[in-house]
């Protein structure tokens, strides 16, 4: 006997819309760090070495924290296509499947 599937297609379409607001959220917030790292020249102060010592920290900092945000945007809109992809191939086999008895109903003698 096949196992008994039974999923749940509006559970599956919520996580799908959490994962896209995610994805659109941890974008955004990429753009923020961006934003952030386009300080003033001055802005480290003018004291030799210390001004560019900080000054190239900071911009480690805003680069690895673009790449972060940046690749969990990412990981997110993977996950959330992979669940619509997930949803849409069930429900084509469901109306194959309907679509199958139907086509057996017609066949039988009535």
């Amino acid at each position: 006997m096949p196992p008994d599937i039974d999923v749940d297609v509006q559970a599956v379409r919520r996580l799908e819309t959490a994962a896209r607001r995610l994805d659109s959220s941890l974008a955004a917030l990429e753009g923020q760090i961006v934003s952030a790292g386009d300080v003033p020249s001055g802005a480290f102060g003018h004291l030799p070495f210390a001004s560019d010592m900080l000054r190239a920290t900071y911009a480690e900092q805003v680069t690895g924290g673009t790449e972060l945000f940046g690749a969990a945007s990412a990981a997110f809109g993977r996950v959330a296509t992979a669940l619509g992809d997930t949803v849409e191939a069930y429900e084509r086999n469901e109306q194959d499947l309907d679509a199958g008895f139907k086509t057996i109903q017609s066949g039988l003698p009535g």
